[in-house]
């Protein structure tokens, strides 16, 4: 008895999609000021301009964060992509720098959802990346939201007892606790498989060596004689996706095993995100 040899089933252009899609996920941190024990996730920093004439320059980290601020976001170049010229907030002295690590924001904070509480005070995104102080009723812009960076930027004002958030800006002093809120955004991708069988694809295996021994004690035919003349079908349990040298990159278990069949198409359909 000869039998085809057929280990593998090729795949047609259409019958494997990529779709994108955007997934998000909401956090909540709260930072209290001069704490040994706030999370790595998110950072709350002082940033400090340098005066001239002031004394000699020397390194400084709140003067090197004010810089790299005005650096990165509101030189001429950042202008443009970040729209800094207009009516966001532009440091003058000092500014309170909030950062979250990309790890946890993704590929950026999403638009609209950051907001910061200092007690009953609260901030919120306009959407825009402007941070919009909602406590006065005003709608006052004391700081911005830089969505693909993770970072926010805001005005510092006079000192409040215990810290709070004004229209004119936000006070942090030691032991100040203050609520970060965002939803980080990721893109991922859904790969979607079709895979069809013909009537005549898989219906025996000559790699499981049970196939070459007798069903039951006394019989003659082994299970691969049977599928051979058809009169046993296999059962589909597990399907296994190969690059094109023959290496397995995923495998997707179904949940009942199904019968193959001589009389019709099977088409099983593989979904998995990257």
């Amino acid at each position: 008895m000869t039998l085809p040899v057929t280990a593998y089933k090729s795949l047609t252009p259409n019958e494997y999609t990529i779709t994108p899609f955007r997934t998000y996920a909401p956090h909540n941190y709260t930072y209290v000021s001069g704490s040994t024990s706030n999370s790595v996730d998110v950072q709350i920093s002082l940033g400090v301009k340098y005066v001239t004439g002031s004394g000699l320059r020397v390194e400084n980290t709140q003067q090197e964060l004010y810089d790299s601020i005005l650096q990165t976001f509101y030189s001429p170049i950042p202008y443009a992509a970040y729209g800094t010229l207009t009516s966001s907030y532009l440091p003058t002295g000092s500014v309170f720098v909030v950062s979250i690590t990309q790890d946890i924001f993704g590929e950026e904070v999403k638009p609209g959802t950051f907001t910061i509480n200092v007690g009953t005070s609260q901030s919120y995104d306009d959407g825009s990346g402007n941070l919009i102080a909602s406590s006065s009723g005003t709608g006052s812009i004391v700081g911005r939201i830089f969505y693909d960076k993770g970072i926010a930027v805001l005005k510092p004002t006079s000192s409040i007892s215990g810290g709070g958030l004004t229209k004119d800006g936000i006070c942090i002093v030691s032991g100040t606790n203050v609520q970060v809120q965002f939803t980080s955004s990721v893109k991922l991708f859904e790969h979607k498989v079709r895979v069809k069988l013909n009537p005549t694809d898989f219906t025996y295996s000559i790699y499981n060596p049970s196939t070459v021994k007798s069903m039951f004690t006394g019989s003659t035919s082994t299970p691969l004689e049977l599928m051979a003349s058809q009169s046993l079908y296999p059962y589909v349990t597990t399907i296994g996706l190969y690059n094109q040298d023959n290496e397995l990159m995923a495998v997707a278990k179904i949940s009942n095993p199904i019968q193959r069949t001589d009389y019709a198409v099977q088409t099983f359909v593989v979904k998995f995100d990257t």
